[in-house]
């Protein structure tokens, strides 16, 4: 398997994760990375990217990026990514968290003072002195990880996160990073944050907005507004986005017929997932599948 065995999608239905706490690769070439060209992965681990040459053409959670030197990309878990295009030259840094470590320290409340940013854009363009940190850290930590693997405690990979995530709402609130201008209220971001962790975790289940806001003791239109003020899009857009992306997933990576995909994605029946999928790709379930097949 790719990039050593320490990135691991063990069967076709199965998320994306890490092997160990924390695993880090300071020099990822083109190579590797053309192996997830072929179709886009679901992550249940957070990846945190640092380019460090090069250019990538990226599909993000259904948004299409062009990623370069310099940028910083957060992916958070249940995101999905492709490569589309990679440059020869390219070179990456990441550090990847596994989703078991991310269950032990809370990691919703970890990343909340940059969630609004991540989920409107996950790409962050630096400018040269956070640029020139992140390179330093990931040269760090990849000199730590050559380590024996006690040297790469719990404490050690939740600190990393930490840094890594303060570092880039710091650089956001000073104008490090372009592009990025806009700010929310710490309570902004707390329903920002509680959301996407409920929506994460119950969007298969739970496709109504008003679970969503009952949940976060809100009211309906007070919720809406928050989230659609500090993401970009409705709550109902990102809901929607989640079941679409898990759809073309398992379309594209199981052999589940259509029926039990719309069961798994808690649709009421076959002919509603049918119509719900078309409504927001313009073919039905099938057709897609077989457009994928015959590539």
């Amino acid at each position: 398997m790719p990039m050593i065995d320490s990135i691991r999608k063990e069967r076709r239905d199965t998320p994306l994760d890490v092997s160990d706490n924390i695993v880090i690769h300071e020099r990822i070439g083109s190579d590797l990375m053309g192996y997830y060209s072929m179709f886009p992965c679901k992550i249940s681990a957070c990846l945190l990217i640092y380019v460090v040459r090069g250019h990538i053409k990226a599909s993000i959670n259904l948004g299409e990026y062009h990623i370069k030197e310099k940028d910083f990309v957060v992916l958070v878990p249940g995101s999905f990514i492709q490569f589309k295009e990679v440059s020869e030259d390219t070179l990456i840094s990441f550090e990847g968290y596994s989703s078991s470590f991310l269950k032990k320290i809370n990691f919703w409340k970890t990343i909340s003072p940059i969630i609004q940013h991540v989920f409107k854009q996950p790409v962050f363009s630096l400018d040269d002195s956070m640029a020139a940190f992140y390179r330093e850290s990931f040269n760090i930590m990849s000199k730590l990880s050559f380590f024996d693997n006690s040297f790469m405690t719990h404490s050690i990979a939740q600190s990393a996160l930490v840094v890594a995530i303060e570092m880039l709402a710091n650089a956001i609130n000073a104008g490090m990073v372009k592009g990025i201008s806009f700010k929310n209220s710490s309570r902004d971001q707390a329903i920002v944050s509680e959301f996407m962790q409920l929506a994460l975790e119950n969007y298969r289940n739970e496709h109504k907005i008003s679970f969503y806001a009952h949940e976060a003791s809100l009211t309906l239109s007070h919720f809406c507004n928050v989230i659609s003020k500090a993401t970009g899009m409705t709550a109902q857009q990102i809901i929607m986005n989640l079941i679409i992306m898990d759809a073309k997933d398992l379309l594209m990576n199981t052999d589940f017929p259509v029926h039990e995909i719309s069961q798994i994605l808690g649709f009421s029946s076959p002919t509603t997932f049918n119509r719900y999928f078309k409504t927001y790709t313009a073919m039905t379930p099938q057709v897609y599948r077989n457009s994928i097949e015959s590539l």
